[in-house]
């Protein structure tokens, strides 16, 4: 990744958060999502690892002011309880970036139009609400277990068209977009053992992939590929 210069990610960061006062400036960030930004690890491993410690951790490196990141993430929201979720954190601040992730849990049903209309609005809401920096995530893919023993009704192929189907409506819609479903499908990194969630690197890579993509974002440019934090890593 191309190396900036001390002042002008602090002149970035400063003009983002409007103030002319630096010890006073703070970097808010709100995630909201499901099972895959809380971090819910696949596997005999089992338990969370944490995005976003990652993406404090990477961001007090990059944007040289406080970080404040709240998370409301748990496993098995719909999009419609993400969306609730997100109108419950703009009500009670109104944080410069919002990261969001929803729609893993309706794939199941096999309706594209429902979790974009749900995604579309969550959008609006953050524009509405005055945040500067809205990133959406694509959902990676869904190949879950459970789903073949409704091989007789063809879900799994419904439900790979359905998540095919929102993320191109993702990749329109999102003011800031994270193709995590591209980069899941190139990227070993992204190991899906139970066909869903990501392993404990996934999710450190999930993470620093968040924080890159706020800090390109903050500086008025676009995400750089994974290789540049990256380097030499399998894609």
């Amino acid at each position: 990744m191309r190396a900036w210069p001390a002042f002008v990610l602090l002149l970035a960061t400063t003009a983002a958060l409007s103030t002319n006062n630096l010890r006073d400036a703070r970097f808010s960030c709100s995630l909201v999502g499901d099972s895959i930004l809380a971090g819910l690890v696949a596997g005999d491993d089992g338990g969370f690892e944490p995005v976003a410690k990652v993406v404090v951790d990477q961001l007090r490196k990059l944007i040289l002011t406080p970080v404040d990141l709240r998370v409301s993430a748990e496993p098995l929201r719909t999009a419609g309880q993400v969306e609730v979720a997100l109108l419950e954190e703009l009500q009670s601040r109104r944080p410069d970036a919002v990261v969001i992730l929803a729609g893993t849990n309706d794939l199941w049903r096999c309706d594209s139009s429902a979790i974009t209309t749900s995604l579309t609005r969550q959008y609006e809401a953050c524009a509405n609400a005055g945040v500067q920096h809205v990133v959406g995530l694509t959902l990676p893919p869904f190949t879950a277990d459970a789903t073949r023993w409704f091989s007789f009704v063809d879900l799994p192929r419904r439900i790979e068209q359905t998540r095919l189907t929102v993320n191109e409506d993702i990749r329109r819609a999102a003011p800031v977009l994270l193709d995590l479903a591209a980069e899941a499908d190139a990227d070993t990194t992204y190991a899906r053992p139970d066909g869903i969630h990501f392993t404990r690197e996934g999710y450190r890579a999930l993470g620093l992939r968040v924080a890159e993509t706020l800090e390109a974002a903050l500086l008025g440019r676009a995400a750089p590929p994974r290789t540049a934090i990256y380097p030499g890593q399998p894609r």
